[in-house]
């Protein structure tokens, strides 16, 4: 018998697939597109052997798709957008190699790709699989493992769906001198699903700082879709500090898989910073291929009205001597709902290994929600670990005493939020990248509405 919520999981599956078929439509025969056969993979395995999560799966308990699966979705449109369009997103006085995707697709002229690729690698997947070599390669390795092996629908549906991509390779020995910038623009007037993708590999011995960020363009307040995948290796020794800041819409969906391969004596630091969104969900995960490997996860976020903020981490210990440190931290208000689900697994032979994991929220209205779960699993008996977790409200004597010092209680709230979130800010390596995520806060926290702490 047909239940409601498998016809509503089988309608919006049919969704995707005839948005694909519309796709294939729109080449005019230009199926020779080097990717186009993965793609055809990706959505038949979409088709038979993935479907969307639901509350019943345990990793999805406290978000629940079914809104997101509603629209009716477009693929998205090439619009031209211009330099100055995109410079209220840069960082000011910080110099950057900039690649600018427009609704998922990589856009060469408003990239910085001729001065970078003197340097490094810097490919679009689409025309890399065309060519012999370790571009592509390495895409083709990837892209077809989440065509053929991916669990996960979202993941399927981003190789489905992703037309232009990047594919980013740092050559061993390589200290890029300057952070390169991801950003990624929606600009959208009806539903439309966007796909970035993004493949970025750092030789051994080499160092390079990504900065990824997302924003809206437009204001038609029309729901979009953004579900981007990014993948890194860090070969031997590497060395890479990933910025993540999400300010789309509110109205928009966004889905983020990021999936890291560390191999031994490498360092990987990830910072996210979530403010925008109606939905929004991180799959954050890395695999510690070798000893020596150091991990870091920093994550911030805070929510408004109804948005959904859902964290979900994992970091896999698979061999001894290895480090992680993880904190989040973040803010909900009215009725804002957050999801923390951090999972560290220490496997049998990881002796050694020290992880610590912390996520912290402050809950400031009675109808806003907060959900946390960090978990350790350990099967080896020579380690260090520790996880944690508190959700509560503003300190009522520090609010008491900078009211008694003449601030309103709008203020002294205001004050108090922004110093919850300096142990994350305060990690952030670069001054300007701080700064702006400062001022965003600030931004943000006016929105909220300022209500006496109970």
């Amino acid at each position: 018998m047909t239940t409601p919520n498998t016809r509503d999981k089988n309608d919006s599956r049919e969704k995707f697939i005839e948005l694909f078929q519309q796709y294939e439509n729109s080449l005019n025969g230009q199926k020779d597109y080097a990717g186009h056969a993965i793609q055809k993979t990706a959505i038949q395995r979409f088709s038979n052997d993935v479907d969307f999560p639901t509350r019943r799966n345990e990793d999805w308990k406290y978000t629940n798709v079914s809104q997101l699966l509603q629209p009716l979705y477009e693929q998205p449109k090439l619009v031209n957008i211009t330099a100055e369009d995109i410079t209220p997103f840069l960082f000011e006085g910080l110099d950057a190699y900039v690649l600018v995707f427009v609704n998922g697709t990589y856009n060469k002229e408003l990239s910085s790709k001729e001065q970078l690729s003197k340097k490094i690698i810097v490919q679009d997947i689409s025309s890399g699989l065309k060519e012999d070599g370790l571009t592509k390669a390495t895409t083709s390795e990837y892209l077809n493992k989440w065509a053929n092996q991916a669990t996960n629908s979202f993941r399927v549906l981003n190789t489905a769906f992703a037309q232009n991509g990047i594919y980013i390779y740092v050559p061993d020995g390589l200290e890029l001198d300057r952070p390169v910038h991801i950003l990624n623009i929606a600009y959208t007037e009806v539903a439309t699903v966007i796909s970035p993708q993004k493949i970025i590999v750092a030789g051994e011995n080499s160092k390079i700082t990504v900065i990824e960020t997302y924003h809206n363009l437009t204001n038609s307040q029309q729901t979009y879709f953004t579900n981007t995948v990014t993948q890194l290796v860090l070969k031997r020794n590497a060395i890479v500090d990933h910025y993540r800041i999400q300010d789309e819409d509110e109205t928009a969906y966004f889905i983020n898989n990021t999936e890291i391969e560390q191999l031994r004596d490498s360092t990987y630091s990830s910072y996210s910073v979530d403010l925008g969104g109606k939905l929004v969900r991180n799959n954050l995960s890395s695999i510690l291929k070798d000893s020596g490997t150091n991990t870091n996860f920093y994550g911030l976020y805070v929510g408004v009205n109804k948005q959904h903020i859902d964290n979900q981490t994992f970091i896999d210990h698979a061999y001894p001597h290895c480090d992680s440190n993880e904190l989040y931290k973040g803010i909900l208000m009215d009725k804002a709902k957050g999801v923390f689900n951090g999972k560290i697994m220490v496997r049998r032979d990881a002796q050694k290994t020290n992880a610590f994991q912390q996520n912290h929220s402050l809950v400031l209205s009675k109808t806003a929600k907060m959900n946390s779960k960090p978990q350790l699993e350990i099967f080896a008996d020579d380690v260090k670990c520790s996880h944690g977790a508190t959700i509560g409200q503003l300190n009522k004597e520090a609010l008491y005493y900078m009211r008694s010092r003449g601030l309103s209680e709008k203020e002294a709230v205001s004050i108090l939020k922004q110093a919850f979130l300096t142990e994350i800010t305060e990690l952030i390596k670069i001054d300007q990248l701080k700064e702006k995520v400062e001022q965003m806060l600030v931004d943000k926290f006016k929105q909220m509405q300022e209500t006496p702490v109970n």
